[in-house]
């Protein structure tokens, strides 16, 4: 049975955005395109002075709509538009924070009691500066876990970013003396924050969960469907993640996304053993702060990408200038070769023209190398492959001097076959995981259930017949050595 796969599966079957439940720190109200109430959490009578079931199926009374007045109109049509606003009073009840949303057809009314803050925005509000090389960037991502920290209070406080292979890391972490134990420098695999959670992260400017314990609240409603949740924080919490937050020790937590060119590059989470909540006023200055930390990534990030399509085009000019004055790319392979191995941490290079072969450094026996090329030639529907463990990806080659390839192919105008192979030793690591990353197995009723890893304590996996990964970047580098060889050769 493939543990992972099954628990994969099962957080990404979680309906989260259709819980028909909210948690109870707040009361809600969700308005159909008539701006008739077609649901009202079971409680809203605590955070107002309107019985929930008295407000189903009608308009919203009189002086209740007033009050929302001025956060309605500013609503735009725009799914996920979003106003706020700060200490009304209804009726003869305390003040209230109320937080109005734009939902695909419906609106999403969220009021939460107004409590006063003593922090000032100004003092936790922080341009921060484009980070240059990576050790700055380093100092910036402890900047951003430090300065929420401090504005809100938790426990501990992580930088955590996505990888390409969809696993994430801990690049920065502030917490607590007391706390015991760092996750700093840690990996945490990919089923903790399965994709559909992390498009409700991307949709949301904050996710807060003032105590991951507290029974949730359904919502009443005169009709069979479930109202879409996608742009609610007072949504419920969904049991597997309940249950993970308890494993670590963690009762309250916010969550900061990150975003960068409008994807999710991570998140800033945050951590207590207790539960806390936070008032609209701190949310908000952390959320601001948050956005400034995702554009300093995003300036970062830019101008990295700039700087390496600059050494790019200044490689590749000699490349084409090799190709022309040889003529043949088997003959121009060996001065080719330093310029290759040395821009992608390369040890091998192998290339086959039709029947042809040449190749430098260290590469695997010639009949290995004309197996995997049959197969990259039939099998493969890929122009560009790459593998950081050959042996596990093709188990027939057996032992090899190299672990990791990355491969490219074309047809010459006049047919022939173009393969180039590069090829990267093994690498001798290992990765250390907040946890056994392999879900436990439970046996519940007789029946299989996958549950999170109850220890988060580091594990170390040793990595063996695994060369350094093949980046997004040696990818680039490999469309472009293709373009080119289809530019002279094609």
């Amino acid at each position: 049975m493939n543990i992972e796969h099954n628990w994969q599966a099962h957080c990404e079957a979680e309906p989260l955005a259709y819980s028909s439940a909210i948690q109870p720190h707040g009361g809600l109200l969700y308005l159909d395109a008539n701006r008739c109430v077609s649901h009202v959490s079971a409680q809203f009578d605590a955070y107002s002075p309107y019985p929930a079931a008295s407000l189903l199926d009608h308009p919203l009374p009189k002086e209740l709509a007033d009050a929302l007045a001025p956060g309605l109109d500013k609503l735009s049509a725009e799914p996920g538009s979003r106003s706020e606003l700060v200490a009304v009073s209804l009726a003869d009840e305390s003040s209230v924070d109320i937080v109005i949303t734009q939902g695909n057809k419906d609106i999403i009314i969220e009021i939460v009691p107004h409590t006063e803050s003593l922090i000032s925005p100004a003092e936790y509000s922080v341009q921060m500066n484009t980070p240059q090389n990576s050790e700055q960037a380093l100092l910036l991502h402890q900047e951003a876990a430090t300065l929420i920290q401090q504005l809100t209070g938790f426990n501990r406080v992580m930088i955590y970013a996505f990888r390409d292979d969809g696993d994430g890391d801990v690049l920065a972490e502030a917490r607590d003396i007391e706390v015991y134990g760092s996750y700093l420098g840690l990996r945490f695999p990919g089923s903790d924050i399965p994709s559909i959670a992390r498009t409700l992260y991307l949709k949301n400017p904050w996710r807060l969960i003032p105590d991951s314990q507290a029974q949730p609240v359904p919502l009443l409603s005169l009709q069979q469907s479930s109202p879409d949740l996608t742009w609610s924080d007072l949504r419920s919490v969904s049991p597997v993640h309940m249950a993970y937050l308890n494993n670590m020790g963690v009762r309250a937590s916010l969550s900061l996304p990150i975003v960068v060119a409008r994807e999710l590059w991570g998140l800033i989470a945050c951590h207590h053993a207790e539960p806390r909540s936070l008032s609209l006023q701190v949310l908000r200055s952390a959320s601001r702060n948050a956005r400034h930390y995702s554009l300093a990534i995003a300036s970062w990030q830019a101008a990295s990408r700039m700087r390496f399509m600059d050494s790019l085009t200044s490689r590749f000019k000699a490349m084409r200038m090799i190709l022309l004055r040889h003529g043949s790319i088997l003959t121009a392979a060996a001065d080719m070769a330093p310029i290759l191995l040395e821009q992608l941490n390369a040890c091998g290079l192998a290339i086959r023209f039709g029947d042809d072969w040449v190749y430098v450094g260290e590469v695997p026996a010639f009949n290995v190398l004309e197996q995997m090329d049959d197969w990259f030639e039939s099998d493969c529907s890929e122009v560009i492959y790459s593998s950081d463990n050959l042996t596990l990806t093709h188990p027939y080659v057996g032992l090899l001097p190299v672990a990791g390839a990355l491969a490219l192919k074309l047809r010459t105008r006049g047919g022939d076959s173009v393969h180039l192979w590069l090829y990267r030793k093994e690498l001798s690591s290992y990765v250390e995981w907040g946890g056994n990353p392999n879900k436990p197995v439970e046996y519940p009723d007789g029946e299989i259930d996958i549950a999170p890893r109850r220890s988060f304590e580091k594990w170390v996996d040793n990595l063996k017949g695994y060369s350094l990964g093949w980046q997004n970047e040696d990818r680039i580098v490999a469309l472009h050595l293709r373009h080119l060889f289809m530019e002279i050769y094609g």
